[in-house]
């Protein structure tokens, strides 16, 4: 009886697991979050023997490169590759994501075979195949939430005629139709919430002077909530419309990272967005801030924002009221506390609209765009068995006094049960958009309609009001100094919200003392390794005994990062590790709440130092022995420390692991 009350000795015993395999398989693909998978499995033998290996193993995957066995085992196994939920693929040299790789129902002798996976073909031709297996794959995954695509620093040198070399950049792909074909398969996905490039991707796009059709699947992407796009294709003038219609499909982002010389930032609009990251790519002048500091204005619910302006903007009093966690430069604290010190006379006195930088063509606002008709319907690129005939359709007839209609978007492929053929059969090939599509049309120019955005409202609350609504729990400030947050940020936030900071300078001790008392609530606090005291000519280093007198002050203390206490010590020695060791000691039990401070070792894969991770666990021990001999135990904290990695990074992080 004892025994049927627990599935654990005996698989058995689990009710579920007397359903049909195929019935289980999917009760259990349908557990959207991983920890719940990971519940489910720790409960019985007989589940975890299931949702291991062929859930959790398969909800997420973290690869550099585009791996051939592991695409040869999803192409091959699709009941496994529906399983997959995220998908995010980098540089071979990043290790920053960490890998997530399945491994324990990988068929070496049929998926490692180099010449079915392609990476035994040399050429074109097993790009090809290698490239027939990623898109095979990717339409399997019915269930993917989440795919990225990161190819930074990739380079070749070329050698020039007069012997010099010119370093080149590697694409993703060896050809732009397999980019095409891999981004198509993933953009055809409905279930895709969260969209991510970084690196030269669509370099062969350049807007209706050569995608004339706007056949890019990047174009077709919609209903997204996180989207992030860094790299030169998304400056270029001639790509800005499409880009703006894209944008104009999602309009319940909530998070977006855009390059901040974007110059029709201004006309974008997403009620819903919470964080924001406004990155520097090639580099502008002062004017640049001002349609930054729209883009900002027009967004009130901004929780997270990363941006360093040219300048000090001027921003609008009670701008920001939502924000909580902020990466950017002094000059925006300076902004925002002269903002909140302004009058209301003032504010009310200032008619001027938002500033719109002029560019040709210049897009509307996403609920602005209009077409005076609707286009054919289109395909996505995609690889197919053979070529199939074009039927072409006559142009609709447009009447020019007619309201002009919004154009609606292009609907995505249906054909989901299609499948490519063997990576060896000589038939197989990539075709382009319009070879793919059903129909086919002649481009039909929009008529763009531009309204100057409406300048953001002025904020009914003063500048105390506005102060004290302002949430602000992190900051990194560029050059952020210690007598800078005091005298200036609990101006423009409530000192008391602050729960992460980062120092950069400070002169004496003192400031940072003050710094404990202005904000009690600081848990998490980066500080310099040296110093520049007034009576001193030069920077001068911590000492033990001042860290264990200022740092207790901050009673919330959980994380210390720099390298304060390994300056301190005076080397990374082994005397040095000694020194930083007592310290520690010392330090743990000041700090009760400290769990994490930086090691001296730089680990170079995720470009960290490594922490130093403390432990307190709570042990019986002996406290008295009576006068019959019997032992009286109690309770004490047993501290104990360990050397780990430091933490992977989520792509989606605005503020770039600045808090990790």
């Amino acid at each position: 009886m004892s025994a049927s009350m627990n599935c654990i000795p005996e698989a058995g015993f689990a009710p579920i697991l007397h359903l049909p395999h195929e019935l289980l398989f999917e009760i259990i693909s349908l557990i959207p979050e991983t920890s719940d998978l990971l519940s489910l499995a720790l409960s019985c033998r007989g589940l975890s023997s299931q949702v291991i290996p062929h859930h959790i193993d398969y909800r997420i995957l973290h690869i550099r490169t585009l791996h051939p066995i592991l695409f040869a085992h999803l192409a091959r196994r699709t009941d496994l590759a529906r399983n997959i939920h995220e998908v995010h693929i980098s540089e071979k040299h990043n290790y920053g994501r960490g890998d997530r790789i399945p491994s324990r129902l990988v068929d070496m002798a049929t998926d490692g075979n180099s010449l079915l996976n392609g990476s035994g073909v040399q050429g074109p031709e097993g790009q090809r195949i290698i490239a027939l297996n990623v898109c095979k794959a990717l339409r399997c995954m019915s269930n993917l939430r989440s795919f990225t695509w990161e190819w930074n620093g990739v380079y070749y040198h070329q050698t020039q005629s007069h012997g010099t070399q010119r370093r080149q950049v590697v694409k993703p792909t060896s050809e732009s139709r397999f980019e095409d074909a891999i981004l198509g398969e993933v953009a055809r996905q409905p279930t895709l919430e969260h969209f991510g490039l970084s690196g030269p991707f669509g370099m062969h796009v350049d807007g209706a002077s050569v995608d004339n059709k706007f056949e890019y699947p990047v174009w077709h992407l919609s209903n997204l909530t996180s989207l992030e796009l860094s790299g030169d294709t998304w400056l270029k003038a001639s790509n800005i419309l499409p880009l703006c219609i894209m944008l104009s499909r999602s309009p319940n982002l909530e998070c977006l990272a855009i390059p901040l010389e974007f110059k029709h930032l201004p006309v974008l609009r997403f009620p819903k967005l919470r964080k924001a990251q406004l990155q520097l790519h090639a580099g502008a002048t002062n004017n640049i801030d001002a349609s930054a500091t729209a883009f900002i204005e027009n967004h009130p619910s901004l929780e997270e924002l990363s941006w360093y302006p040219i300048g000090i903007p001027r921003l609008r009093k009670g701008v920001l009221p939502n924000l909580k966690r902020l990466k950017s430069t002094v000059g925006v604290i300076t902004a925002l506390v002269e903002a909140d010190a302004r009058p209301e006379e003032d504010e009310q006195m200032e008619a001027s609209p938002v500033p719109v930088v002029q560019s040709q063509p210049t897009p509307p606002p996403a609920a602005m765009l209009t077409v005076p008709g609707a286009k054919a319907p289109k395909r996505l690129s995609m690889i197919q068995e053979a070529e199939e005939p074009e039927e072409s359709t006559d142009d609709m007839e447009v009447d020019p006094e007619a309201t002009p209609m919004p154009r609606p978007p292009l609907p995505l492929s249906e054909d989901d049960d299609a499948q490519p053929p063997s990576p060896s059969d000589a038939t197989a090939q990539y075709l382009t958009y319009s070879e793919a599509s059903s129909s086919t049309s002649i481009l039909i120019t929009p008529t763009i309609t531009l309204n100057a955005p409406p300048s953001t409202p002025t904020s009914i609350l003063s500048g105390q009001q506005a102060a004290s609504r302002r949430q602000i729990t992190s900051l990194d400030i560029l050059s952020l100094s210690a007598s800078t947050l005091l005298s200036s940020a609990p101006l423009c936030m409530d000192p008391a919200a602050l729960q992460e900071v980062t120092v950069h300078t400070f002169g004496d001790i003192q400031d940072i003392i003050s710094l404990a008392d202005a904000f009690p609530n600081i848990r998490w606090l980066s500080l310099p390794a040296i110093h520049l005291p007034p009576s001193s000519p030069h920077p001068v280093p911590w000492t033990n005994e001042a860290l264990l007198s200022v740092l207790p002050r901050f009673r919330q203390l959980e994380v210390l990062r720099g390298g304060a206490l390994w300056r301190a010590a005076g080397s990374t020695s082994e005397e040095g590790k000694r020194k930083v060791h007592e310290t520690l000691g010392l330090l743990v039990q000041l700090c009760p709440k400290l769990r994490e401070v930086d090691h001296c070792d730089w680990f170079e894969k995720r470009a960290g130092y490594k922490r130093v991770v403390v432990s307190r666990d709570l042990v019986c021990a002996p406290k008295d022995v009576g006068m019959d001999g019997d032992i009286e135990m109690e309770e004490v904290e047993a501290i104990s420390y360990s050397v780990r990695k430091p933490v992977v990074r989520s792509f989606f992080d605005v503020l770039v692991g600045s808090f990790s």
